[in-house]
């Protein structure tokens, strides 16, 4: 099968995280429109609490995030979560998914690894440091999928639910 179109994959990114909430009990919704600071939000049950959940969702082995030309370390207003989405085209119209869940503080912890392990290869060949705000900052499925993979239970907990699901 071939690939999905890039905007198709980050449309079924964003709604497959909502299902994929939705089906553990966690209201989820999308929000729509090209400004929005946020892909998707899990509102708790009793509409106490919403949580900012951006979605990234990927083909390949490896996740963008643009977490340092966004400045988003030390944003306030950063999502609350992050959910990595990889899926890849089978035969006969079937998908293998993987989901990798992480509070914004892992994902910013992911992303300076990686970042330093790319500063001291370009250290090593240049003899300077890289300018942080060029290139494309991501994460691999290496980097993420030991510690994070399916950790659903994360969103529930901080809505104030129970750890089922």
């Amino acid at each position: 099968m071939t690939k999905i179109s890039p905007y198709l994959l980050n449309l079924a990114g964003e709604y497959r995280i909502c299902s994929e909430l939705n089906k553990r009990g966690i209201f989820a919704t999308i929000t729509y429109g090209n400004r929005k600071g946020v892909d998707v939000y899990a509102i708790s049950d009793r509409h106490e609490r919403a949580l900012k959940i951006e979605v990234k969702t990927t083909q390949r082995g490896n996740f963008v995030t643009n977490i340092t030309r966004k400045h988003l370390a030390d944003d306030p207003n950063a999502p609350d979560f992050w959910v990595l989405f990889q899926i890849q085209p089978g035969k006969a119209a079937t998908f293998r998914e993987r989901f990798f869940i992480l509070t914004h503080k892992e994902i910013c912890r992911a992303q300076k690894v990686r970042n330093d392990e790319h500063e001291k290869k370009y250290f090593a060949k240049y003899g300077k440091k890289p300018d942080p705000m060029k290139g494309v900052d991501n994460v691999t499925i290496a980097d993420v999928e030991q510690f994070f993979e399916d950790q659903w239970d994360k969103i529930k907990k901080r809505l104030g639910g129970s750890a089922s699901g």
